[in-house]
């Protein structure tokens, strides 16, 4: 009998952990595919000289690596115990888009909710 109940909460564990994956997987999609040109754009306009490429070629953010979606920047200098400081949500909640260069050693976080890029090297 304790057999069948490990067994069945093995199971349901197993069960939970394929959902939550399945789901996190497909929310990540969905976001970049609705958001991976906007992402382009804007990192696009965020150039900076003093970042350029090493080649001198205008980084490529529309095509190449894979993108990530990632919750929070960390950085922003805010702790997790600083609940009032302003910045708290865009550290800790908002989701951003990070796109990276290829051959350029460049990455750019795209702020979803703000609609802003900034570069930084990789």
């Amino acid at each position: 009998m304790r057999f069948l109940v490990l067994a069945l909460a093995l199971l349901a564990g197993l069960k939970i952990w394929i959902q939550d994956t399945v789901y996190r997987s497909a929310a990540e999609e969905a976001i970049v595919l609705a958001y991976r040109a906007r992402a382009a754009d804007a990192c696009a306009g965020a150039s900076h000289p003093a970042l350029a490429p090493d080649r001198g070629a205008p980084a490529d953010w529309s095509s190449g690596a894979e993108p990530r979606v990632t919750v929070g920047n960390p950085a922003l200098g805010v702790h997790v115990w600083d609940v009032d400081n302003a910045l708290w949500n865009a550290r800790f909640r908002q989701p951003y888009l990070v796109l990276a260069a290829p051959g350029a050693g460049l990455a750019c976080t795209y702020d979803i909710l703000a609609a802003t890029a900034t570069i930084a090297r990789s």
